[in-house]
């Protein structure tokens, strides 16, 4: 259950950030009297019919800002917001210290293009509109052309490569049973996630023995509770059946060496290349302690 749990949320967290980067602007044009955002997603028009405005954004637009439907970061800020100034308003942002606010008789939209003057320039050859303040361009730019948001688009192709890493690093690691190093004194179980040295002290060595949760019912685990799993390998806390939590170190065999503890600590159930060794090397290493 731990490992399709696992396996079902890697899943979805993949194709959500596959998603969230697909509606994440990638560019603008300015074509046809119109905003063309361009995205993996498909592109979106913005008809300039009826334009009032177009300008640098500035911080009073964004006062008592709320995002009602939109992405708040995750490659971009993009979806439906609203602003004590600006009202409702849809943001096609990746890089929030080059905002403009276009705001036609149809919409008010949030861009940021790499290139702001020219931007506004292009806009403003593509369709009236009134002056703007001092030192902005007035036109000058050709009324169709395309503006980047390579920034923006960089630092997030860079992020969802990196975390789409390790989603498929995650579901498909499998490292086997993991190595470990037995002394007089402990057993040293080398885990990428979950290393522990368990001292032999603390183990009942009597009770030592080999189990098969296939049929043992109650030490099959039902849940994950501080640890690692997908569909090829466990290790760290998991609950069992039997209401037990557990140090487990699973790699796909049913067959695990039992290393239960004294008193009231936790068990150890471990899988190794071969158990039964395992199990004649701890009762002779550790048999003078009990």
């Amino acid at each position: 259950m731990a490992a399709i749990h696992s396996f079902v949320v890697g899943s979805l967290a993949a194709l959500l950030l596959v998603a969230m980067y697909a509606w994440s602007p990638r560019s603008y044009t300015i074509s046809g009297r119109s905003i063309i955002v361009k995205r993996l997603a498909g592109n979106v028009r913005i008809p300039l019919g009826g334009i009032r405005e177009a300008r640098v954004a500035t911080p009073a637009d964004f006062q008592d800002c709320i995002r009602t439907f939109g992405n708040g970061g995750l490659f971009g800020y993009y979806g439906q917001f609203s602003t004590a100034k600006l009202g409702s308003c849809t943001w096609y942002v990746t890089n929030q210290s080059n905002r403009v606010v276009v705001i036609t008789s149809a919409k008010t939209a949030v861009f940021s293009p790499d290139d702001v003057d020219g931007f506004l320039a292009a806009v403003r050859a593509s369709a009236p509109v009134p002056l703007p303040a001092p030192g902005e361009p007035l036109s000058g730019s050709p009324a169709s052309r395309t503006f980047g948001t390579l920034a923006g688009l960089l630092v997030g192709g860079a992020i969802a490569i990196a975390v789409m890493a390790v989603v498929t690093f995650a579901m498909l690691y499998s490292p086997g049973p993991p190595s470990y190093t037995l002394t007089p004194d402990s057993l040293t179980i080398h885990d990428r996630f979950y290393p522990v040295s368990l001292p032999a002290a603390s183990v009942d060595i009597e009770q030592v023995r080999l189990i098969d949760s296939s049929v043992d019912t109650e030490w099959r685990t039902t849940a994950r509770t501080n640890g690692f799993a997908n569909g090829h390998y466990r290790s760290g806390w998991f609950r069992l059946a039997g209401g037990k939590t557990v140090r487990l170190y699973q790699a796909g065999s049913s067959r695990l060496v039992l290393l239960p503890p004294k008193g009231d600590g936790a068990a150890v159930l471990l899988e190794a290349r071969d158990p039964e060794k395992l199990l004649r090397e701890v009762r002779q290493e550790w048999s003078g302690r009990q």
